[in-house]
C-alpha cells in the first residue's frame, strides 16, 4: 500500500501505535503516577484559566439577561402608559358626572329656570382681565347680560358678548365687574367690584353693619340687572375704624373660579336694567303730587 510509505502514513501509523501504547499503560496503572505529577503542574493553571475565563462568560450569560429585562421593562412601560391613560379617562369621566349631577340639583332647585351647559374654551392667562370664552352661543339662546353659575350654583359671572356658536363671560373678579350685592344677615346693600388681582371687595357697608369672616353675600336683583339670592362670596376679611364711615370688605369668590372648566348659563333670566327717573320726570312727579294735595 503505497500511502503507507509516505510521510502521512507514518504520522498516521505513529499516533495509532502512541493510542495504543497509552491505552495499554493506562490500563496496567503504570502511568497513574505521571497523570498525577501532571495535575500536580497544570492544575493550578487549569483553575486559574477557568477563573479567569469565568467573568467574560458570565458577562455573556449577563447580556443575554440584560436584553430580556430591557424588553420586560419596556413592556412594563408600555402597560404603565395604557393604564394611567385609563385612569385618566375614567377620571374625566367621574368629573362630567359630578357636572351632571350638578345641574340635575340646580334644576330641580328651580324648576321654573332652564340652564345651558357649556364647556370653557379659552381664559385670559395674563392675569390682565378676568374673562371666559365657552361653546354656547346665541343659536343655543345665550345672550348678553345672561348671569352666568357654576355647576354648584353661586355666580361665576355675566355674558358681555354673546356669538352665534361662542360667548364671553366677564368674571365677578374682573377689573370692570361692578354688581349690587346683600349681606345675607343684615340684608344691608352694598356694591361687590373685581379688581385688577382678581380679588373682590364690597363697598358702601357702614360701620354699623356687623360683618364677620365668614359672612355670605349674595346678589340683590335691585336693579333687573341680575336674579336675586345669587351666592356670591364670603367675607375673608372686614376692617375699619370708628373714623371710617364704611367697611373695607374682602370676599373670598363661592365659585372655584380659577379651575373652571363648565358653567351653566341661566338663559330664562333677562335682564331688564331699572333706569333711575330723569330730573325732567322728578319734577312731573312732584307737580303731580302736588297737585294732589291741594285738592285734598
Amino acid at each position: 500500500m503505497a500511502i503507507l510509505n509516505t510521510r502521512l502514513g507514518q504520522w498516521l501509523i505513529g499516533i495509532v501505535l502512541l493510542i495504543l501504547l497509552l491505552s495499554t499503560l493506562g490500563a496496567t496503572g503504570v502511568i497513574e503516577p505521571l497523570e498525577e505529577a501532571t495535575s500536580a503542574v497544570f492544575g493550578p493553571v487549569q483553575r486559574s484559566l477557568r477563573q479567569g475565563v469565568e467573568p467574560i462568560a458570565n458577562l455573556v450569560r449577563n447580556v443575554d439577561d440584560f436584553d430580556r429585562v430591557d424588553d420586560e421593562n419596556r413592556a412594563l412601560r408600555s402597560r404603565v402608559e395604557q393604564l394611567e391613560t385609563e385612569i385618566a379617562r375614567l377620571e374625566e369621566e367621574q368629573i362630567g358626572l359630578r357636572n351632571r349631577e350638578a345641574l340635575f340639583q340646580l334644576e330641580q332647585a328651580s324648576p321654573e329656570e332652564t340652564f345651558v351647559p357649556a364647556e370653557l374654551v379659552t381664559r385670559d392667562l395674563t392675569g390682565l382681565r378676568q374673562i371666559i370664552g365657552i361653546d354656547k352661543g346665541r343659536n343655543d339662546g345665550v345672550e348678553e347680560g345672561m348671569p352666568v353659575l357654576s355647576p354648584g350654583g353661586s355666580l361665576v359671572g355675566v355674558i358681555m358678548l354673546s356669538r352665534p356658536n361662542s360667548a364671553f363671560v366677564r368674571l365677578i373678579t374682573d377689573p370692570d365687574s361692578s354688581l349690587r350685592a346683600l349681606h345675607q344677615l343684615s340684608r344691608t346693600e352694598g356694591v361687590v367690584n373685581g379688581d385688577t388681582l382678581g380679588n373682590l371687595d364690597v363697598g358702601f357697608i357702614t360701620q354699623t353693619t356687623d360683618v364677620q369672616p365668614g359672612h355670605l353675600f349674595v346678589t340683590s336683583g335691585f336693579g333687573g340687572v341680575l336674579p336675586k339670592g345669587i351666592p356670591l362670596g364670603r367675607v375673608a376679611s372686614a376692617e375699619g375704624t370708628a373714623q371710617d364711615i364704611f367697611q373695607t370688605i374682602r370676599l373670598r369668590p363661592i365659585a372655584p373660579l380659577d379651575q373652571l372648566e363648565s358653567v351653566l348659563v341661566q338663559v330664562t333670566f333677562r335682564p331688564e336694567p331699572i333706569q333711575p327717573p330723569t330730573e325732567e320726570e322728578v319734577l312731573q312727579a312732584e307737580g303731580a303730587t302736588g297737585q294732589a294735595e291741594l285738592v285734598q
